[in-house]
């Protein structure tokens, strides 16, 4: 427990003013439940807690109340203090993690009714539940969003280069850490995108996608874009327009969790537009061959395009 919290505490037992430790004592006092939950404890800090433990018994201090007769309410705040009014603010922003593997796609719930697809590659972070006046996760990698609808509290996903906030609506982000460029697609609803480099924003409506360009740090929006091109991925289907090889790579290993590599690097800057339909990696890999005039072996699992 911090030693400023411990001492105010301490102060209000002791029945000395203290405003700040009769207000955290009455918390406690009014929803012992709402803070004592073994489970919210993790490992490192239990032991914080038998030490604790240890000290007010050795110590045999009891503090006395002026308008509440408990006796050994002090020993229960302290061995509270350290285990639940240090957590307070962590109860309302305990964190989880999804991440999908290589060739892996999953779907999660969030505690708000908003449903989200996770790509191959990628990594969720999200609350158990949401607190306050926002609705934040953190996207790493791709996914699309069916967000609940709650005006008075904005769902906002951060990527390391964009936050993406709406109110309730349908979208794909895209922001994969070897890509050149993150995306978002927007199937219902309106979206507001802003750059996290430059606080440039843009709002993009159904059939419009917004692009950010790691090499100019700029925003650049898209119209006419096919309702039923969005989050095509969920539907095992690929597809590239104007993609740099390398990110074409990385794609596909993804996707196939197969390991790809560029023998030939003269290779890396071309750009490919393809369309790939449930097919199996070796046709993909012939496929991405003939486009770029090259071709490809297979060593010890790896395929090598040369």
């Amino acid at each position: 427990m911090p030693e400023k919290l411990h001492q105010d505490i301490k102060l209000f037992l002791q029945g000395k003013p203290s405003l700040k430790g009769e207000e955290i004592w009455n918390k406690w006092y009014d929803h012992q439940k709402d803070f004592f939950d073994p489970a919210l404890i993790i490992e490192s800090d239990r032991s914080k807690l038998k030490k604790e433990i240890r000290q007010i018994k050795k110590s045999e201090k009891v503090f006395f109340l002026q308008n509440r007769n408990w006796a050994i309410a002090a020993s229960l705040l302290l061995l509270m203090g350290l285990s639940f009014f240090v957590y307070q603010s962590s109860i309302n922003t305990i964190t989880k993690q999804y991440t999908t593997k290589s060739g892996e796609h999953a779907k999660i719930m969030l505690s708000d009714g908003t449903k989200i697809w996770l790509n191959a590659g990628s990594r969720l972070k999200y609350p158990a539940k949401f607190k306050g006046d926002t609705r934040e996760v953190y996207l790493t990698g791709e996914a699309f969003f069916d967000v609940a609808k709650d005006k008075k509290h904005p769902f906002i996903i951060h990527t390391d280069k964009m936050d993406t906030k709406v109110l309730g609506t349908s979208f794909n982000v895209q922001a994969y850490p070897d890509h050149a460029t993150q995306e978002v697609s927007v199937l219902t609803g309106r979206v507001n995108v802003k750059s996290t480099v430059t606080e440039e924003n843009v709002y993009v409506t159904p059939g419009q996608k917004v692009v950010f360009k790691s090499k100019s740090n700029k925003l650049q929006a898209f119209t006419d874009i096919p309702l039923n091109s969005i989050s095509l991925w969920r539907k095992n289907i690929i597809v590239f327009e104007d993609a740099p090889l390398p990110e074409v790579i990385a794609t596909i290993n993804r996707k196939y969790n197969v390991t790809i590599e560029i023998g030939n690097k003269d290779l890396n800057n071309l750009k490919i537009s393809a369309y790939f339909k449930e097919l199996p990696v070796e046709q993909v890999v012939a496929l991405v061959c003939n486009i770029i005039n090259a071709d490809y072996k297979l060593e010890s699992g790896t395929y090598i395009i040369r």
